[in-house]
């Protein structure tokens, strides 16, 4: 009986070991541990056989980055709104887009009495004043929608808000506007399509330079865009210089090449001369053989190679 008694303390005392002293080390294995934020959660690792709370200046959590808000976004809405029907939303709108457009007429009619009534220079000051300029679209635009102000303020609840689409609507048949009143078609119900097929018909197909800009620092209309259908080398630049330069010859016609390429190719066509002339140091240039193209040797005489029985190369023009 007592050795069953002793045999139960050594088992007692076995299994409350293995209870200490675990096989595996859960201290080494917390060190290994990343938290998701450092700056709530402390990283726990060992030292010198003891746990201690990693130094706050340690951290390998990722950097989260933080964008800017939006002035919308940042903007709380803290007004109170009362709430209306359906029918005063719909005529609220409406009377904010006539008063836009009413906005629209009297500022453009602005302009165009300025236009009428002031002399060149005092006109191009007036619309410096105000934010224009005296040549652009813009003024010539509004002088358009300020030309037809008393036509125009007496429908300025069909006009849309947009000046763009009130100076379309300008430019539409003058039959076509008196067709609209007339059934009650409201002006602001012209889709961008409508407007687009009427402006149309009534520009002016004698005038075929009328669709087109005009570039004033190259004096000229702008009538379409050149371009290489493969990447080019300076074998297909020069060939391109030496066919517009027969086109010019032949046609009113200007290339402007764009400068920005035009300069590497002048800096490569540099470098290459100076190559030549290191590599034909002992040779003398002949500038009297070059080959400068069909249109330049019509012009000039060309020059002539003679040569002697010496085998001499001279030159003759």
């Amino acid at each position: 009986m007592e050795k069953v008694i002793e045999v139960k303390k050594q088992l007692a005392n076995q299994s409350t070991n293995e209870v200490s002293t675990p096989s595996v080390d859960i201290r080494k294995m917390n060190a290994n541990i990343i938290t998701e934020d450092s700056s709530t959660f402390d990283e726990v690792f060992e030292v010198e056989g003891e746990v201690k709370p990693s130094p706050k200046s340690v951290s390998t959590s990722l950097v989260q980055y933080e964008r800017k808000l939006s002035l919308e976004a940042a903007t709380a809405d803290t007004t109170a709104i009362i709430p209306k029907e359906r029918k005063e939303y719909v005529s609220a709108f409406k009377a904010g887009v006539e008063k836009t457009a009413r906005s629209t007429l009297e500022m453009c009619r602005v302009v165009y009495e300025a236009e009428q009534s002031l002399d060149r220079f005092q006109f191009k000051t007036f619309c410096e004043e105000v934010g224009l300029k005296d040549y652009s679209s813009t003024v010539r635009k509004f002088s358009a929608i300020g030309r037809v102000y008393p036509r125009f303020i007496q429908y300025v609840d069909q006009l849309p808000a947009s000046w763009t689409n009130i100076y379309l609507i300008t430019q539409i048949p003058a039959d076509a506007f008196e067709e609209c009143l007339k059934k009650g078609y409201a002006l602001n119900k012209l889709t961008g399509a409508k407007l687009d097929e009427l402006v149309k018909s009534t520009k002016d197909i004698n005038k075929i330079e009328e669709p087109l800009s005009f570039d004033s620092k190259n004096s000229g209309y702008v009538f379409a865009k050149l371009l290489f259908t493969k990447k080019p080398d300076d074998t297909d630049w020069r060939a391109m210089e030496k066919a517009l330069a027969e086109i010019s010859a032949r046609l009113p016609i200007k290339f402007v090449i764009n400068k920005e390429a035009g300069e590497f190719v002048q800096a490569r066509r540099e470098q290459r001369y100076e190559q030549i002339k290191q590599s034909s140091k002992n040779v003398d240039l002949k500038p009297d053989l070059w080959d400068l193209g069909a249109e330049a040797n019509a012009v000039y005489k060309v020059a002539e190679r003679v040569t002697k029985p010496a085998d001499k190369a001279v030159i003759t023009v």
